[in-house]
């Protein structure tokens, strides 16, 4: 029996590395990779990296503690006599009878390539290394593969290795707000938003596609801004934005649980912080979600110096991200940007230093009929299918509602199917099918609830109209 625990705990801890390898080289864009490594060790779909691990993790946890027991930092690789290519990939390319490959351009040979990372921050710019460029050169027979989006190759870089001891550990609390993983949220899935999606895709994506274009005054934006009652879909904007830009943008979701210390002078030290991170990591974005907690004003008479410090710190750092507007500057290809962005309940809260800083303070309104039909039929594709009056009584039913207050309903009603599925039928027969859904439970189910942000939508109306930026058609 004994025998038999060990060699199943042996194969558990090869299997969760496996998978481990193959979450990591996800994570870092490398999918030719790992689509080899899951063909080659039968890798399904059964298993998945828990939320709360990953190898990167691992590798740092292990370092800790060796540091903690020795008193030094552990020796993970070491130099090879031959300086260049793994050697099992000297191996393959010397039996297939391949020609030497010659150095990258501005890469001597000898020259330590993690060392570089780690000493020289504008050089890291250059060494973004994709799949397929190393065969690409000195192979006259042979065609590229395929260039896929990369993950940011500072990734792979340690900020032990680029920050003092005084920053290491603030840096290394700084970055646990670091989305890594994939949300899989993507733009189609969000109904009745498309004035807010069009300035995020013009903030951050379309600078990345065309840098030529975003020089002089058309300097893309660096700081939005997203206000709305709750529930208009604020956070899910920059779910979704944290989604599809996941292979080209380091994303930061940061609260004031992390910025906030209990110890004087520490809140200034870690905003500071987070902005050499995302710096060190750019192109960048730092999202703050209720924003209001941070940015509250400054003139009353219960603020504390404390809190006047980090603000004056947060002002400051924000003005210094980029060269002002209007500047004749040459054209980057925008992978050295930091984009600021925030969503509040209050803006009528925010300081207004912090509110002149945001170039775009948009309205996240409540739904109109059609974006709250297209959110229903989403959620529902059934719904689709029925006829036009009934649609539309639903439709006039969630008049005033929020998305996720109608996404609650649709939720109610599906919910209604399963409980009559539980009394009706035999345990282990249930099966639910959001199709089964008819008008008159989806109607009743709409019934039930009742908006709660209607007031607080009509007075972030009229704060947007008096500070707010109005979207063009």
């Amino acid at each position: 029996m004994s025998f038999e625990q060990d060699r199943r705990s042996i194969y558990e801890r090869r299997r969760n590395i496996l998978y481990l390898m193959a979450s990591y080289l996800s994570s870092m864009g490398l999918h030719q990779t790992r689509q080899a490594l899951v063909d080659e060790t039968h890798l399904t779909a059964e298993f998945e990296v828990c939320d709360n691990i990953d190898l990167d993790t691992i590798y740092q946890d292990f370092c800790s503690y060796f540091l903690l027991k020795f008193g030094k930092q552990p020796r993970i690789v070491k130099r090879t006599e031959s300086v260049g290519l793994l050697p099992t990939v000297q191996r393959k390319l010397s039996g297939a009878k391949r020609k030497p490959i010659p150095p990258m351009k501005g890469d001597p040979v000898g020259k330590d390539p993690v060392a570089s990372l780690a000493t020289a921050g504008d050089e890291l710019q250059a060494l973004r290394i994709t799949p397929g460029h190393m065969l690409a050169s000195g192979n006259d027979h042979h065609e590229p593969l395929p260039m896929v989006p990369s993950a940011n190759p500072k990734l792979l870089v340690r900020l032990q290795d680029h920050f003092t001891s005084e920053w290491k550990d603030l840096a290394e609390e700084v970055c646990r707000d670091l989305i890594r993983k994939d949300l899989r949220q993507r733009w189609a899935s969000i109904k009745g938003l498309a004035g807010p999606i069009q300035v995020l895709k013009e903030s951050v994506i379309a600078p990345l596609e065309h840098p030529e274009l975003f020089v002089g005054l058309a300097q893309p934006w660096r700081c939005v801004l997203l206000h709305g009652a709750p529930g208009t879909g604020k956070t899910l904007l920059a779910r979704t934005l944290c989604a599809e830009t996941r292979e080209s943008v380091t994303f930061f979701s940061t609260t004031a649980s992390t910025l906030i210390s209990k110890w004087r002078g520490e809140s200034e030290k870690l905003i500071r912080v987070l902005y050499e991170v995302a710096k060190f990591y750019a192109p960048s974005i730092i999202f703050i979600d209720e924003f209001d907690s941070l940015a509250s004003r400054r003139d009353t008479i219960r603020e504390h110096e404390a809190s006047k410090r980090f603000k004056n710190e947060f002002l400051s750092l924000i003005d210094g991200l980029e060269s002002v507007a209007g500047e004749t500057t040459p054209p980057t290809d925008g992978r050295d940007r930091v984009f600021l962005l925030a969503s509040t309940n209050l803006p009528w809260e925010l300081d207004p230093a912090f509110l002149r800083r945001f170039e775009r303070k948009i309205l996240v309104d409540l739904p109109t009929a059609d974006g709250r039909q297209e959110l229903i039929e989403h959620l529902l594709p059934v719904v689709a299918s029925w006829p036009e009056h009934e649609i539309q009584q639903i439709v006039t039913l969630c008049d005033g509602w929020t998305g996720d207050e109608v996404r609650l309903a649709c939720k109610e009603a599906t919910m209604t199917l399963l409980r009559n599925k539980i009394s009706a039928a035999r345990p282990g027969s249930i099966g639910l099918d959001p199709d089964e859904v008819q008008f008159p439970v989806l109607r009743k189910a709409f019934e039930q609830l009742r908006p709660g942000c209607v007031e607080l939508a009509q007075k972030h109306r009229e704060w947007n109209q008096r500070y707010g930026t109005q979207l063009g058609g």
